[in-house]
């Protein structure tokens, strides 16, 4: 039961032009940004970022790499509710299914490429707060990546960590749509996320 009810789209009219682009582009309309209707000119702002982040068709990482980033940082941060989205959108952008499978694996499983690992350990070690992004990780992304590409790397870990802690504060409910999506791939990850947050911070 979310704290905040959100908005339906006719009454959040100052943001309802931005939050049906965002609905075009997931086949869902988010309660998170219906929520934040509340304070349009908070939504505006975050729309805009996912506009320039996640959803930037001239953005220099690869949209599936981007998603995968998201749903890691998610994950380790426990928010059932952006893990959710994430799935469902990284499946949405070329994520192959064995690779959601195995996210959490991403370090030993042959289906990931060692740059894909590389910022997947970042996606985990620095979205954490404090981050304890060790040295040596963000080492081995430069091995992979340009400056420019880091940059929107952190910056997708930066966005999900404001989602991450939205969304779980409010208990935002998943909407339908995400919630059949994640039924018919047989996710995992629900309720279990807090579960690999832990075990992951406590270095096992």
């Amino acid at each position: 039961m979310p704290h905040v009810n959100p908005l339906t789209r006719s009454e959040g009219v100052e943001v309802a032009d931005d939050i049906a682009w965002l609905a075009s582009a997931t086949g869902f309309t988010a309660n998170s940004m219906l929520t934040l209707s509340h304070r349009p000119e908070i939504a505006r702002a975050v729309l805009a970022l996912i506009r320039a982040v996640v959803r930037n068709p001239d953005g220099t990482v690869d949209p599936a790499l981007r998603w995968m980033v998201a749903h890691v940082s998610s994950l380790s941060n426990g928010c059932t509710y952006c893990s959710a989205h994430t799935f469902k959108n990284g499946a949405d952008n070329g994520v192959p299914q064995e690779k959601l499978d195995a996210i959490w694996e991403f370090e030993t499983s042959p289906v990931f490429s060692e740059p894909e690992r590389a910022a997947l350990r970042v996606a985990l070690t620095g979205g954490q707060c404090p981050s304890y992004a060790a040295p040596e990780d963000v080492a081995a992304l430069r091995q992979h990546f340009s400056d420019e590409q880091i940059v929107e790397i952190g910056a997708v870990i930066a966005l999900f960590g404001f989602n991450n802690r939205w969304n779980a504060l409010m208990e935002t409910d998943v909407e339908p749509e995400v919630t059949a999506f994640l039924e018919e791939r047989h996710y995992r990850g629900s309720g279990t996320d807090r579960q690999f947050a832990s075990r992951q911070t406590d270095g096992d």
